[in-house]
């Protein structure tokens, strides 16, 4: 399993050998010099990759005597695409145990820093409690950064409501914003509206199909997150940068809420995240303001056009071919 620049773990897909994977992917078999013209790359470059590639499991051999001519030198090398599910699936079993671990080990911090005597005093981790108290900590946390807000979205919102948020007020331009949100977010009133709303102002937004705690961090040196709907926790020091470990390992393994590209409309992409979040079809028809059967009715020509009988098949495809 390879490394990110920061040492946390990441699928084993770095540098060239995405593009070469995509590459068979589509077309199952190839020799050397086909990856290499696909790839634009030179073909002693592209056995590089495919050998690193075969070390990981994403590749193997291709042995079959019958199924190619061998018309040039390179050509002779032949490669087979192993399944995404047999390549990918353990390192992303592994990833999601590291990410679980991570979460716990916030949670146990924010447990013994709640238990702290006196928490008021510390230096490192402030009390704050009640509803309004709550409402106006986040927004100075906001307002008050100077660069960068990276936040956790989640549901159950009731110290700031979703429609709260969306309103024109220009306090917080000019923010780097990463947000990533989880399914619970995506079952809030207007939640569709508020996201559409930061994507429009040029807020990078994610989705991750497992809850997620309440979370903002401030140009990565303070940050905020709530315990329960009657307290939470603004955090500085070392507890920041675990916190920023977490969102930054969250964000690597999140997709894009609206991808742009050709081929599908910026209305199907986003029914597609929704369904793939596991929202209910009436659920759905509630952000999009459509009804249940006209979610139906879309999901079907979706399945048409990628070709498959059941919505699961259809989020696979979705996610191979860059819909989402």
């Amino acid at each position: 399993m390879a490394s990110s620049p920061s040492g946390a773990p990441s699928l084993p897909l770095d540098g060239p050998q995405d593009p070469v994977y995509r590459f068979l992917l589509r077309v199952a078999r190839a020799t050397t010099q086909e990856v290499a013209d696909a790839t634009a790359t030179t073909v002693a470059t592209a056995r590089a990759t495919l050998a690193a590639m075969a070390e990981s499991g994403l590749v193997a051999p291709d042995l079959d005597p019958d199924a190619w001519d061998v018309p040039a030198p390179g050509a002779a090398e032949r490669w087979a695409v192993v399944p995404p599910h047999a390549a990918l699936g353990g390192s992303l079993a592994r990833l999601r145990a590291d990410l679980a671990r991570a979460e716990l080990e916030l949670a146990e911090l924010v447990d013994l820093s709640r238990a702290a005597v006196p928490l008021r005093g510390s230096e490192l981790v402030e009390v704050v409690s009640g509803s309004a108290a709550q409402a106006r900590r986040i927004a100075e946390l906001e307002e008050g950064a100077r660069d960068t807000v990276d936040v956790f979205q989640s549901g159950f919102n009731t110290v700031t409501s979703v429609e709260e948020t969306i309103t024109d007020d220009d306090r917080t331009a000019g923010h780097s914003y990463r947000v990533v949100v989880d399914a619970a977010f995506l079952n809030e009133t207007a939640a569709v509206r508020a996201l559409d709303e930061r994507v429009a102002s040029g807020h990078r937004v994610r989705v991750v199909d497992h809850a997620l705690v309440k979370l903002a961090i401030a140009d990565r040196e303070v940050a905020m997150t709530q315990l329960d709907a009657s307290a939470s926790l603004v955090l500085r020091g070392p507890l920041v940068r675990l916190a920023t470990e977490l969102f930054d390992s969250t964000w690597r393994r999140s997709r894009p809420y609206l991808r742009e590209g050709d081929g599908l409309s910026r209305d199907d992409r986003q029914l597609l995240q929704l369904m793939m979040s596991g929202l209910t079809d009436a659920a759905m028809a509630s952000q999009l303001g459509s009804s249940p059967r006209t979610v139906q009715r879309r999901l079907r020509a979706l399945m048409d056009t990628a070709e498959v009988s059941t919505r699961m098949q259809l989020g696979w495809h979705a996610l191979r071919n860059d819909w989402v």
